[in-house]
């Protein structure tokens, strides 16, 4: 039978300042037995109130540990897909947030590899630029098409570099060089080859009257 501690020391208490038929507290007369029973439910009554809520802050603190869990891992999901579109509007803040992360103390890291991995992608490919992303399971697959991704100012630099290299009749070296890097490029899916021809096409017979002059 399960008994009610803080029932019983409350019933000693009120009946030792309320009853009279109670014992008094004088020697002999069974009040200090009274007292120390009171005294013994009040504290396996403070003992069980503890210790449910010691349980209750337990079970509080598992819950919130779940929930936590779950949102980390919901949060890598969103940014592993992020990391593999092809918008790049998505993967710049799949990446930003990853980051943000890493600077709250809230890294979720080895989550987002792990799904890339689960998902089939190379982990390592999908936060070098948008669209990089490459299928683990493939090495020999080819490269994504980055060409498009590739800022303009940039790509105007390179193809300017590159065909006067090209252009240079003086050093097979350097036309090597040029060659070598443009099929880097290509291998790494940034394909600058209708650019560099175009530039060359400007450079040796001028520019296209067909193009507008903008």
């Amino acid at each position: 039978m399960t008994i009610n501690h803080r029932a019983e020391a409350e019933r000693i208490v009120h009946g030792v300042l309320n009853n009279p038929e109670y014992p008094n507290f004088e020697e002999g007369s069974g009040g200090e037995k009274l007292i120390l029973a009171g005294l013994l439910h009040a504290t396996l009554a403070r003992d069980e109130e503890q210790a449910a809520r010691t349980a209750d802050l337990k079970e509080a603190l598992q819950s919130l540990r779940r929930r936590f869990n779950d949102t980390r891992s919901l949060v890598a999901t969103h940014i592993a897909d992020g990391l593999v579109s092809r918008e790049k509007a998505r993967w710049q803040a799949a990446r930003d947030l990853s980051q943000a992360l890493d600077e709250a103390h809230c890294n979720v890291d080895d989550l987002v590899d792990a799904r890339l991995s689960d998902d089939g992608w190379d982990p390592r490919s999908a936060y070098k630029a948008p669209a990089s992303a490459v299928r683990s399971d493939d090495p020999w697959a080819p490269k994504p098409d980055i060409t498009a991704e590739i800022p303009e100012p940039v790509r105007r630099l390179f193809a300017e570099h590159i065909a006067q290299m090209l252009l240079n009749g003086d050093s097979e070296t350097t036309q090597l060089w040029a060659r070598n890097f443009t099929f880097a490029l290509k291998n790494e899916g940034a394909d600058l080859t209708a650019d560099i021809e175009k530039r060359i096409t400007d450079l040796t017979l001028g520019a296209d009257p067909s193009d507008p002059p903008f």
